[in-house]
């Protein structure tokens, strides 16, 4: 389907490995927590759709921002499809995989990553011409273990996975280890407390420690 991410999106994504999942609630904090991810070697962000302002953050972001690339996250109706991509975010994310939200995607040449958590879902989406899925939540469902479990009926697929879901800082060797995780979230880089109390600073050694966390730290085309 035209809602499966491009190679270069996978590439970049690989080469990142890490990204971000801020909770931004004052549009005026956007620059100062995107400027500070930029700094600790970040260039991916998770965006989303649970705030009353998510569109205009990630429009801001996409507009003064063109290093930093963003993912639109909790799609899970048709309609957000279109806002999204009007506002410049470069992927579609769903906690689920919904096939209204992929047929909508699809219509619109959008790339969309739904969210899996059992081998079924996995299948599903591979018959639907997907080969990229957002695990969730992983930790709490068996995190890498499981993983690997659910991954291995697939693996000739060549398909990919983005882990989220109470991943921290001591578990991201674990999951970048492995190829077929392209890039794992974490909220832990840029938590609510450290947006609220504007400490950019610790938010920028925050994304420092993950990235030198990532045992996959050179660029790499993914395969």
């Amino acid at each position: 389907m035209s809602a499966k991410i491009s190679k270069n999106l996978k590439d970049s994504l690989y080469s990142s490995r890490i990204i971000a999942t801020p909770h931004i609630s004052n549009k005026e904090d956007a620059p100062y927590v995107i400027e500070a991810l930029i700094k600790g070697g970040i260039h991916w962000v998770e965006i989303t759709l649970r705030t009353p302002i998510a569109i205009e953050v990630i429009q801001l972001i996409t507009e003064q921002f063109p290093e930093m690339k963003v993912m639109a996250g909790t799609v899970i109706e048709p309609d957000q499809v279109s806002r999204v991509q009007d506002a410049g975010a470069s992927v579609a994310v769903s906690p689920n995989l919904s096939i209204k939200v992929l047929e909508e995607a699809s219509s619109k040449t959008m790339p969309f990553i739904p969210g899996v958590a059992t081998p079924s879902e996995i299948g599903l989406g591979i018959e639907m011409g997907l080969d990229t899925f957002k695990f969730f939540p992983a930790e709490m469902i068996g995190g890498m273990q499981y993983l690997k479990r659910v991954y291995a009926p697939y693996a000739h697929k060549k398909i990919h996975f983005i882990p989220l879901g109470g991943i921290t800082p001591t578990r991201i060797p674990e999951y970048t280890q492995e190829a077929f995780v392209l890039a794992l979230g974490g909220s832990w880089i840029t938590g609510k407390q450290l947006i609220k109390t504007k400490n950019w600073h610790q938010i920028t050694q925050n994304a420092l420690s993950a990235t030198n966390a990532n045992v996959s730290k050179a660029p790499t085309k993914v395969y």
